[in-house]
């Protein structure tokens, strides 16, 4: 019952969602002769001894606790909401199911600068322009400065540049700049922060195929309709469904509503941002974990300005408020980068096909692999169905053949028909791509003395050879060790032996090999630093490496028109696994960078190493048969109630204690209200138990109802907050819930 305020005190109270792990808001009282109380607005309070940033969820005129108990909130920052209606709405819709801390969940919706108490408009740039000097001066008189002169040259085409502008051309840009300005030629100014982008030209036409056409009927039926629709759009590797994407943008956009693109991996924003300013004149903002705080909020801010007519980013992406938002569009909705995995365990597709509705906007998801989830809900109705079967090029889907290694060797990753099919790609002036999903140089140290491994001291995990560095490394929580030959166990000498293959060991094989071929590793090894990834993606389009080599980073949707042989090294991952989506993983991956090949002009060539040749899963691999294994899969989820069937909640404990996590998820179990709808399996130790020097523990529940599972959980939350013993066993370990988890690891 909400206790009622005398009206003499005129207070009002201020239910807040505070940035911590706990599920409910917090009510504080406002500051006095706070005029402008508006929810959505972001407030400095005192919490505990700390000081931090909430968010006003409600504004109201009495509290369910004493009066005097409550805290004066310290001040209201903002005049305006931070959050539109169908924002707002969507946010508290992924609070509640995933059953996540309110806080927290507005708190990852905010780029990191306005989670402080700073102003929701960006700090004014500085900028320079040409002073009267400047126009008027023969740029020879720079002829022994060149890079005062390029910096110069710059002002053709535009009247006012800023760092961004510089930054393109040159790192080295603050010194000349500096002695331009001494010399009279450029003054700085200040101003508020524009879109990076360059001058467009008219954008060319669209040209599609009979099936992209039929599909983009389809599209704009629903873009017509103004209401929400979601289209998944189910096109084969090269078909074309980026054209489509931009052939329904063009009608957005002509309608002057905007467009939220959302892509997995930041190494797809450089290559679509250039498509995009080519096929469009309208500004475009880009959101990405490769930006730093300042360039994401001022993306953020030109998004919420309608400033940016076009938002291109990966996951957080989804809560770019955007105003008139016309389309949302979810490319590779397929795959595992769009599930957040930490704090909030959001899924970025699904966060965005509840926008759509809340917007009554079309959404598209398009994918030649897609998720289970996706293509059950396309089978059931639920998606409308678009198909491209061809691909646009006309050119034939590649030609997939099995390598048995049950009759040949392998040496160093490669057998002898994989060598010889490099060999003769490399001599028709073809590309080579070949993928391994393992970095580093060997996964082993091995000593052949002892048979004993090298292991990680804080995981359950052997450490993986990085010879170039001449390191151990566990590629699990990060830990590095010198790279010795003597085995640390039992002190043999030259004992230690490198076992088996990273993309590292099968680069220097491929080099020794091929030593007139130009090599390109890609892995998360190779492209640590900012911008790398990039630019060696941009030198594999342009044909400046023969071999191509690389990780998962290579499967996901680039466009490298030269490649005539890919080469997949280790295909058997995954067929035994104990995780069930592991031969899903295992397919989309394996046609995914099958698909690179041969999209241009000749038909492709796929070479795949396995000791299962007979095993249906390369059946349909060899046929590109997404729809039969598909359905094979799908058939047997379906017999034992997994998703997309029946629904997961997985509860993970940890702890430095070996017993304490297990105990935590047995008490857990104990104390969850028993549903004939949800199955609770037994608290059992996580696949690598102990990782990062804690130990981990897991609790699945199962259920064929949605709505049975999230009740029976909501319960067990409310218990555990409110009973003291529960409660205090819940501090003695780190717990999460992950609603709808994509890996149980």
């Amino acid at each position: 019952m909400t206790l009622p305020l005398s009206p003499e005190k005129k207070l009002r109270i201020l239910a807040v969602a505070v940035p911590v792990p706990l599920r409910q808001t917090f009510d504080f009282i406002a500051p006095k002769n706070a005029s402008n109380l508006r929810p959505r607005t972001r407030v400095k309070i005192l919490f505990g001894k700390r000081t931090l940033i909430g968010i006003i969820v409600e504004v109201k005129d009495g509290s369910d606790y004493p009066i005097e108990k409550l805290k004066p909130a310290i001040e209201i920052i903002d005049n305006e909401p931070l959050f539109d209606d169908a924002l707002w709405q969507s946010l508290l819709w992924l609070s509640r199911y995933y059953l996540a801390a309110i806080g927290e969940v507005l708190e990852s919706a905010l780029p990191v600068v306005l989670r402080q108490a700073k102003s929701i408009t960006p700090t004014l740039e500085r900028a320079w322009q040409l002073t009267n000097h400047g126009r008027h001066s023969s740029i020879d008189e720079l002829n022994r400065a060149p890079l005062q002169r390029a910096i110069i040259h710059q002002f053709a085409n535009k009247d006012v540049l800023s760092s961004h502008d510089f930054k393109e051309h040159s790192q080295r840009w603050r010194s000349p700049i500096k002695s331009l300005i001494e010399k009279g030629w450029l003054e700085e100014l200040t101003r508020e922060p524009t879109l990076a982008g360059r001058d467009r030209t008219t954008p060319p036409d669209i040209t599609l195929t009979e099936e992209q056409d039929h599909a983009i009927n389809i599209i704009n039926k629903a873009i017509d309709a103004c209401k929400f629709s979601c289209n998944f759009l189910h096109g084969v590797t090269g078909s074309g469904k980026t054209e489509v994407y931009f052939a329904a943008m063009r009608n957005v956009l002509a309608r002057g509503e905007s467009v939220l693109f959302l892509v997995p991996e930041i190494g797809l924003t450089p290559q679509l941002i250039q498509r995009i300013e080519r096929y469009f004149k309208h500004p475009v903002a880009v959101l990405h974990s490769g930006l730093n705080d300042t360039e994401r909020h001022i993306a953020w801010w030109h998004a919420r300005q309608g400033n940016a007519k076009i938002v291109l980013g990966t996951r957080s992406a989804v809560f770019s408020q955007m105003p008139n938002l016309g389309l949302l569009i979810v490319d590779e909705e397929h795959d595992g980068s769009f599930k957040q995995q930490d704090s909030v365990r959001y899924q970025a597709r699904d966060v965005a096909v509840y926008r759509a509705k809340q917007v009554g906007a079309p959404i598209i998801l398009g994918s030649a692999t897609p998720s289970m989830e996706t293509y059950h809900n396309a089978l059931e109705g639920r998606y409308q169905h678009i198909r491209l079967t061809k691909r646009a090029s006309e050119v034939e889907l590649p030609k997939v053949e099995l390598l048995d290694l049950n009759k040949q060797p392998v040496i160093d990753g490669l057998c002898p028909a994989m060598t010889e099919a490099v060999k003769h790609t490399l001599s028709k002036g073809k590309q080579v791509m070949l993928f391994l999903n393992r970095r580093g140089y060997a996964p082993v140290h091995y000593c052949s003395e002892c048979k004993q491994t090298a292991k990680c001291h804080r995981c359950d995990s052997n450490l993986t050879v990085h010879q170039r560095a001449n390191k151990l490394r566990c590629h699990h929580c990060g830990y590095e060790g010198r790279l010795t030959f003597n085995c640390r166990g039992c002190g043999a000498k030259e004992s230690m032996l490198e076992v088996g293959d990273g993309t590292q060991r099968v680069e220097a094989a491929v080099t020794a090999r091929f030593p007139n071929a130009r090599l390109l590793r890609i892995d998360r090894d190779s492209t640590q630093r900012k911008g790398e990834l990039a630019r060696v993606l941009e030198v594999a389009r342009k044909g400046e490496a023969d071999i191509l080599l690389g990780t998962q980073l290579i499967t996901k949707g680039h466009d490298f028109p030269n490649v005539g042989m890919v080469g997949i090294l280790e295909a058997d991952q995954g067929l035994y696994s104990t995780d069930f989506r592991a031969s899903e993983t295992l397919f989309q991956q394996s046609l995914q960078v099958a698909g690179r090949a041969g999209r241009r002009d000749d038909v492709g060539r796929v070479y795949i190493q396995t000791r299962f040749p007979d095993h249906s899963f390369f059946g349909f691999i060899k046929q590109h048969d997404y729809e039969g294994f598909a359905e094979q899969l799908l058939n047997e989820r379906k017999s034992v109630g997994f998703p997309p069937h029946g629904y997961f909640a997985l509860l993970r404990a940890e702890s430095t204690h070996q017993a304490k996590a297990l105990q935590f998820l047995r008490r857990a179990k104990s104390d969850c209200q028993r549903s004939p709808h949800v199955v609770i399996m037994d608290a059992v130790p996580a696949p690598m138990e102990r990782r990062a020097g804690r130990y981990r523990a897991q609790l699945l529940f199962m259920s064929q109802q949605r709505s049975a599972l999230n009740r029976t959980l909501s319960t067990w939350l409310h218990y555990i907050a409110v009973n003291q013993e529960a409660k205090k066993l819940a501090a003695t370990v780190r717990w999460t819930l992950d609603i709808d988890p994509l890996d149980h690891y």
